[in-house]
């Protein structure tokens, strides 16, 4: 089954619909014995794409993968290609904030499916040890050239005294008052401190009494509560070691591809910087008046390279993707930003994922909300 270039759009919705019903004969081959042969629903419609249409699409020559896109379908896009599959009771689906369709079930029994002939399919760009057709295996994994997948990042939280701190750091412990620290490691310096001064309450071991260093350093007055810790002359000691890490310099620094390494050691993996450490922004915005896109910037500082990752979204999404330097980022340290078709704020996720980087480090921005039409 070989398509070109010029094949009308007929034959093309021909070939995603083929497609699709050869990616649910796949995971019914391959995953016999498992609840809905391995498929969690609901299914979104970048994993529909990306999982069930795009890896048995048969295009084999550069040219039959320009014509086998979705915008050249008849349905224009993945939403309405599941909706026409739903009008065909293959499987049930429901639109979900008005812009995306999710599958909720998919009828296994239906003869479309169960008279389903596998054809030949081209060995690339398919999962990795996936086996197609006749049980061959992928040849080709994609993204193999992209240094960032599977990587291990660790996001260190590091805090330097303020100079008004230094007696606390220097007085017991002799610890370095311009040093960087982590939390872990301002506990037992602070401890340090309250012991060799004899600091601990007399009555209650979680109290510690304030001496002039800690009344003039730490409880300034620039806090509201400032006034009532020196009336009483105590205060508890995990209040004194959070108040004292508020008072430090925060920095930050991303290290890959390394278990543990202590504060000292950080400056030779990565150089740490002043401030909160950056976010990965997934932005959904509205162009055109319907059509939405997903912009992601600030990849670089999680060793991200923004080319590979547009590559695999516009695989994995089955749109277009681009990228340009961010608006208002520095021509000389550029920031750039990876746009893609549609909304794919879960496809975008998943791949950062794949590149070691947790959800909390993401931040996403919905755009599209409130602007609907009554």
């Amino acid at each position: 089954m070989c398509l070109t270039i010029t094949d009308p759009p007929t034959e093309i919705d021909t070939a995603f619909r083929k497609a699709f019903l050869y990616g649910v004969h796949h995971h019914k081959e391959t995953n016999r014995g498992q609840k809905n042969f391995g498929l969690e629903f609901p299914l979104p419609q970048s994993f529909v794409m990306s999982h069930l249409v795009q890896p048995f699409l048969p295009a084999f020559t550069p040219k039959q993968a320009s014509s086998l896109q979705i915008k050249k379908t008849s349905w224009k896009n993945i939403k309405k290609f599941i909706k026409s599959l739903d009008k065909e009771q293959i499987i049930k689906a429901k639109e979900q904030g008005g812009n995306e369709a999710v599958i909720l079930d998919i009828d296994f029994d239906d003869q479309h499916i169960t008279s389903f002939k596998p054809y030949r399919l081209p060995k690339k760009e398919t999962s990795a040890a996936t086996s197609l057709g006749r049980g061959e295996k992928s040849t080709v994994q994609p993204d193999s050239a992209d240094p960032s997948i599977g990587q291990h990042l660790k996001l260190l939280h590091l805090y330097r005294p303020k100079d008004k701190l230094s007696p606390i750091f220097t007085s017991a412990s002799s610890a370095d008052p311009r040093g960087l620290y982590t939390p872990a490691e301002l506990r037992p310096i602070i401890t340090s401190y309250i012991e060799s001064e004899h600091l601990i309450h007399p009555t209650n071991k979680r109290l510690v009494t304030l001496n002039p260093t800690l009344a003039n350093a730490v409880f300034d007055g620039s806090r509201p509560l400032d006034k009532e810790v020196l009336a009483k002359g105590s205060v508890p000691r995990d209040a004194l070691i959070d108040r004292i890490q508020a008072g430090c310099a925060p920095h930050w620094a991303i290290l890959r591809n390394a278990d543990h390494v202590a504060s000292s050691s950080v400056s030779a993996a990565a150089k740490p910087k002043a401030g909160a450490p950056p976010k990965i922004y997934v932005v959904l915005e509205t162009r055109g008046g319907n059509k939405t896109v997903t912009k992601v910037s600030g990849v670089e500082a999680y060793f991200i390279a923004p080319q590979p990752l547009a590559d695999e979204l516009r695989r994995a999404c089955a749109g277009s993707t681009s990228v340009e330097r961010l608006v208002g980022s520095s021509p000389k340290n550029p920031v750039m930003e990876v746009m893609v078709q549609g909304p794919q704020r879960e496809a975008v996720v998943r791949a950062l994922e794949r590149r070691g980087v947790d959800r909390r480090w993401v931040e996403v921005v919905d755009k599209t909300k409130g602007k609907k039409k009554g």
